[in-house]
This record gives structure tokens, C-alpha cells and sequence, in this order.
């Protein structure tokens, strides 16, 4: 509920100063040609998630389809844009039903995987505030950042390290207590077991065997989330218009990661709002077609998450019935 009213604060917020007649017109206006692309564009970046998940994997979860990988990434979407957040969990639980392996391991993978989404976040939008946009002060001006002093730049840094040092003291703590001390109580063993199993996920990273690809594969994710903002750039002639590149694209990836993180229902009312005014502040665009584009491909990015999955559970079950019969003959 709380998610609800904080997304219908930011839709208004994105609306209030919009002639709904005249965004009625713009959206009749957008043309539609690059939304194929978008979508296989979408499928591709999520695919590529499954393939680097299946790198983090520990040994007893490698003959775990990629199907059934694919099709737990599209499933923690899909829940994600009813309720915020609740994706994260869904995702490795239903991978680990279907593999028939502990979730707690998986859980923590993910959650690694997450550390690792916002670091290189973090890492666009320096590139993104350096190269590419020229006056910090708007930056400044978007993110309400004008009273902020360049001390509270380092809280950034040291938020990251102290996260990843408690990362690791956990996992320490996990395994000493679970090395030196005998437990006998069988639900204080069980809960031992559940977090050294987490644990192990979070340091999944440490054991990444194939870095070359596990770097290319993490290019290509974020590579194909740009372009899920520049592909739409068509749809209103923005790059003829207001002179919007590749680049800006990834200035507006960097705004709309931000938006989608904060936990409102599919990243509703902050996207929309976070989008609007990075267009209208960074790159002059009027309000009313800034919010076209933002409406649109948050319209087209929830559309291609429900197109996508039931295919990939299909597509899953599919060789699981298989796999199966060959199995039974």
C-alpha cells in the first residue's frame, strides 16, 4: 500500500502542470516501428542476466537448464512490477524448485548480483557526469543535490566498502560458528545451514571462473538497456528535434535505473518523473513530450516483460517435457 501512494505521488508530481488533452495527442503522434527492435532487445538483455547468473551458480546448480534460468529472471520482472522488490525472491525460488536446490544459496547470488548492478550504476553515472554532461549544475538541479558539499560525495565509496566488508564478516562469522561450535538444536541448525547457504551465494563473485566472459556479458547487459532508451528516441524524431545521441542514452539510463530502483509497482510514478524532468532539465525538451517518451517506454518496457515471459516459461516446460520422454524411452 505504502508503494501505491508513494508511486501516485510521483505521477502527480509528473502530471500536475500537463494538458492531458495535448499528451493524448502526442502519444496518437509517436510512431511504433522501433518497438519490435525494443523488444528484442529486451529479451536479449535479459537473457544475457540468466547466462552471467549462471556463472555465479555454485557446482551442484550447473545442470540447471538455461531455460529454467531465463525463466526465473523474466518471472522476478514480472512480479517486480506488481509488488516492488518481491521479484528478488521469487526469482531464485522458483529456479531453485525447479533444480531442486537450496534457495538460501541462490538468494544470495542474486543479492550479489544486485551489489554488482549498482556498482556499475555508480560507474556510468561518473562517466555520465564527466563526459557527458556538461553543466553539473543542472545534474545538481535534477537530483536536488544544490546544498550538497563534496564531502558527502565520499559517503558514496564508504557506504560500498562498508557494505562489502559486512558481506564478508558475515560469511565469516557464518562459517566459524558453523566450524567450532556443535549445534544440537535442530532449528537453530537448520538456520545455520540457511545463512552459510546465503553466505556462500553473496561471495559468489569470488568465484566467478570465466571473467573475460562474466565482463563481456555485463557490457552487453547495460549495452542493450542503453539502447532500450535510444531505440525510443525514433518514435518522436528526438535525435532530429533536440539533438538526443547514443550518449545522452546513457545519461538517461543511468536516471532511469534510478528511477525503476525506488520501490514503487513496476517503477511507476518515479520513472516517470525521474525521466521528465532529466529530458526537460539536461536536454531542453518541452514537459509534455518529455512525459510522452517516458509514458510510452515504460508502457512498452511492461509489455515486452509480459510478451517475453509466458514465452519462456513455454519455452522451458517445452524441454523439460522433452527431456522427460527421452529420459522415459
Amino acid at each position: 500500500m505504502l508503494s501505491v501512494c508513494v508511486a501516485i505521488f510521483f505521477l502527480w508530481l509528473a502530471f500536475r502542470n500537463i494538458d492531458l488533452s495535448e499528451l493524448w495527442q502526442q502519444i496518437t503522434l509517436v510512431t511504433y516501428y522501433w518497438l519490435p527492435f525494443f523488444i528484442i532487445v529486451l529479451c536479449l538483455s535479459h537473457y544475457l542476466r540468466a547466462e552471467r547468473w549462471r556463472l555465479m551458480l555454485p557446482e551442484d546448480c550447473l545442470e540447471i537448464k538455461r531455460s529454467t534460468l531465463f525463466s526465473g529472471v523474466m518471472l522476478g520482472y514480472m512480479v517486480n512490477t506488481i509488488v516492488p522488490r518481491l521479484g528478488e525472491f521469487s526469482r531464485p525460488v522458483y529456479v531453485a524448485k525447479k533444480g531442486n536446490v537450496s534457495p538460501g544459496n541462490l538468494i544470495g547470488t542474486v543479492v550479489a548480483e544486485r551489489i554488482l548492478d549498482v556498482i556499475t550504476m555508480l560507474l556510468l553515472m561518473l562517466f555520465a557526469a564527466i563526459w557527458l554532461v556538461r553543466d553539473l549544475e543542472k545534474v545538481h538541479q535534477l537530483l536536488g543535490l544544490e546544498q550538497w558539499s563534496p564531502v558527502y560525495y565520499l559517503a558514496v565509496p564508504v557506504f560500498i566498502f562498508l557494505l562489502l566488508f559486512a558481506i564478508w564478516l558475515f560469511y565469516r562469522i557464518i562459517f566459524y560458528v558453523d566450524s567450532n561450535l556443535h549445534i544440537q538444536n535442530p532449528v537453530l541448525s537448520k538456520i545455520m545451514s540457511a545463512g552459510k547457504s546465503f553466505g556462500e551465494g553473496l561471495i559468489s563473485l569470488k568465484k566467478v571462473k570465466n571473467w573475460p566472459l562474466f565482463i563481456i556479458l555485463t557490457i552487453f547487459i547495460w549495452f542493450g538497456y542503453i539502447l532500450m532508451v535510444y531505440l525510443p528516441f525514433y518514435m518522436m524524431s528526438m535525435q532530429a528535434n533536440f539533438g538526443l545521441n547514443f550518449p545522452d542514452a546513457i545519461v538517461l539510463t543511468v536516471v532511469s535505473s534510478i528511477g525503476v530502483s525506488i520501490p514503487t509497482p513496476a517503477g511507476i510514478g518515479s520513472y516517470h518523473l525521474l525521466i521528465q524532468q532529466s529530458l526537460w532539465v539536461l536536454f531542453s525538451v518541452p514537459l509534455t513530450k518529455a512525459l510522452t517518451y517516458a509514458t510510452v517506454v515504460h508502457a512498452a518496457s511492461i509489455l515486452g516483460v509480459f510478451i517475453v515471459g509466458p514465452i519462456a516459461f513455454w519455452w522451458d516446460k517445452a524441454l523439460l517435457m522433452r527431456h522427460t520422454k527421452e529420459g522415459i524411452s
